[in-house]
């Protein structure tokens, strides 16, 4: 692979299209499991999707904003390569070091999200006689959770932290690219290749396991990368040509998802590509204010991703124990759930995640 302008020696900045991303992926997640409010033990009560707030506004994320999570993982594949493809394919990044450096993101806070929903599950049961939402709260899957490994398995049972399924998922294609990258398999041919045969035994349906669907889109985030280092390096008319190109594949694909033609995994499967390649070329900022503002908000995706339940399953032991309701058809909820979860988020990156990163860094080492 030949370095060029987007190789992972440029400044994070020139990526900041992907923090936005990254961000509107985490809103869409959010806003699907805010159907969690009207749950009571395992299933919700009275609960209609169309009665959510501001429905007509957010009936994309009440409706399907569970695709946030494949957009999420067509991120990681953009940035994986970005970062990491080049350097572990001349043996510059070590196994230890690629261990070590996605240990420290990813577990601390795996780890503490666990503990506490673990501890405010057993508070719950003693005050409904069920578990909230996700079932599954035995030892031998707090097990499976402690070693991030709960879906490994399939994604079949649901339990503790339940979003962190797709983490664990995410951590068997990172060993697989790792690996694949070590034998050099990081050519726009074979990564296509790795697109297409995970899509037909999709499409096949051979399996359920999710590990297919995510390296569908991880390396669908891989292709896209290579597609913007390629498209870089054209004259700015051809650049603008390909952009409008993929916009209106896009409308045609609102279209035909609108008119049932079309479905949402698929849309989305079109629709992250050219976000990816649109976000990176228009958003720009020159304003240091603003580039803060976007790199705050893609740190606080992962916290957010991980923290919301639990702040859930908290408003939930408190509202049941303290007797009040929520106030969960109010449009200003939404927004205090939403800013709550990312004001919390923000504070738990700087607080916790950043520190404890380091700390582990420093003490395993990273060479």
């Amino acid at each position: 692979m030949k370095r060029t302008t987007t190789s992972a020696d440029q400044p994070a900045h020139a990526l900041l299209g992907l923090e936005l991303m990254r961000f509107a992926c985490a809103v869409s997640v959010l806003l699907w499991h805010y159907q969690h409010f009207f749950f009571q033990g395992g299933a919700p009560v009275g609960f209609e999707t169309s009665a959510q707030p501001l429905y007509a506004w957010l009936k994309p994320f009440y409706e399907a904003g569970w695709l946030g999570v494949q957009a999420f993982w067509a991120l990681s594949g953009f940035i994986f390569f970005w970062k990491y493809a080049l350097p572990v394919a001349q043996g510059r990044v070590s196994t230890r070091r690629f261990a070590v450096l996605r240990f420290s993101r990813l577990y601390p806070l795996h780890l503490l999200t666990l503990l506490i929903v673990a501890a405010l599950g057993l508070w719950y049961r003693q005050l409904h006689g069920s578990d909230y939402v996700y079932q599954y709260n035995d030892w031998a899957h707090f097990a499976l959770q402690l070693f991030m490994a709960s879906d490994w398995l399939g994604r079949s049972e649901w339990s503790f932290n339940g979003p962190i399924w797709s983490i664990s998922i995410e951590v068997l294609v990172y060993a697989l690219f790792f690996v694949l990258c070590k034998l050099g398999l990081t050519r726009w041919w074979q990564v296509l290749g790795l697109i297409g045969a995970s899509g037909v035994v999709y499409a096949l349906k051979l399996t359920d396991h999710p590990i297919v669907l995510c390296v569908f889109f991880f390396y669908l985030g891989a292709l896209t990368h290579l597609a913007h280092e390629a498209l870089v390096k054209r004259p700015r008319w051809q650049q603008h040509a390909v952009q409008a190109a993929g916009l209106l594949a896009v409308a045609m694909g609102t279209a035909l998802l609108m008119s049932g033609k079309l479905r949402a995994m698929f849309y989305v499967a079109v629709l992250t590509p050219v976000a990816l390649i649109v976000l990176l070329d228009w958003v720009q900022p020159r304003s240091a204010t603003a580039i803060r503002w976007l790199n705050r908000l893609g740190n606080t995706t992962y916290a957010s991703y991980l923290l919301h339940f639990p702040l859930q399953l908290l408003l939930a032991c408190l509202s049941s124990s303290l007797g009040f309701a929520l106030p969960l058809h109010e449009p200003a909820w939404v927004l205090v759930y939403l800013i709550g979860v990312f004001g919390l988020a923000t504070l738990v990156y700087q607080l916790v995640e950043m520190p404890a990163q380091t700390w582990l860094r420093q003490r395993l080492g990273t060479h």
